[in-house]
């Protein structure tokens, strides 16, 4: 892995062949802005950040004025971290076998500002102490109250059950089941779960812990054929829910 932060670093370098792997052209168009992200409270706080951006697979963003590259990974219990800062050449990475995220944070933040504020009295510890704090205070969210949601009855939906296809994701059913409308995707399985009503929209409330954002349905009115759109329920939610770039237009019967 450091090996190849080294290549990342200093693309230039030539390979075994003798011929560079990467123009350092290419790593700019890798690294330049694609989505605008907003800062975290953290980041703001901890870090001094005033940007944040999505690349071609890599998070941008500024660390303590210094340009910083770098991505996470979760899966199955496993966290990593990899971390560049391409202005001082350096970099690191960090591979947690176990379920530890705050750890990651705590290392990232800890080893970012060795070289960023080197003598700053805030170390492990204290990064440590203030995700403790924040897991203690009240949680705050934009997300709206949904605890009076009911199962949707298939007449609900009437003309508007069936087959539906956006263009990217693949096709999804809304199907009666049970009494109920399900939502089914053909592609995703985890992506299934209830049709539920919340006064006058309604929602899908997931089957599958593993996906924690739950989304909105809206139908287009007066859409032939029917359609509907997506969205967060929670606008706080991580951005790699996209479901607003979803566009479905009913293609067949259930």
């Amino acid at each position: 892995m450091t090996r190849w932060l080294r290549a990342w670093l200093d693309p230039a370098a030539p390979a075994r062949d003798g011929t560079p792997w990467l123009s350092a052209q290419q790593r700019g168009e890798l690294w330049r802005a694609q989505m605008p992200m907003t800062p975290s409270r953290r980041q703001r706080e901890w870090s001094n950040t005033h940007f944040a951006a999505y690349g071609y697979g890599w998070r941008l963003s500024d660390f303590d004025g210094e340009f910083k590259v770098g991505h996470t990974g979760t899966l199955m219990g496993m966290y990593s971290l990899t971390a560049l800062l391409p202005e001082r050449k350096a970099g690191f990475v960090v591979l947690i076998n176990g379920d530890a995220g705050d750890a990651r944070s705590v290392f990232d933040q800890a080893l970012t500002q060795r070289y960023t504020r080197p003598r700053s009295e805030r170390g492990p510890a204290w990064y440590a102490d203030a995700i403790e704090r924040e897991a203690q205070a009240p949680a705050a969210s934009r997300a709206p109250d949904t605890s009076a949601r009911r199962p949707l009855a298939p007449d609900e939906l009437r003309g508007k059950l069936g087959v539906y296809r956006d263009p990217w994701f693949g096709e999804v059913a809304l199907c009666a089941r049970g009494g109920e409308v399900e939502f089914a995707s053909r592609k995703s399985p985890l992506m299934s779960g209830k049709i539920v009503r919340v006064g006058p929209r309604l929602l899908v409330d997931w089957d599958a812990e593993e996906v924690d954002a739950e989304a909105w349905i809206d139908f287009a009115a007066a859409a032939e054929p029917a359609a509907f759109s997506m969205s967060k329920l929670d606008p706080d939610a991580d951005f790699s829910y996209d479901y607003e770039d979803l566009a479905f237009a009913r293609v067949g019967d259930c």
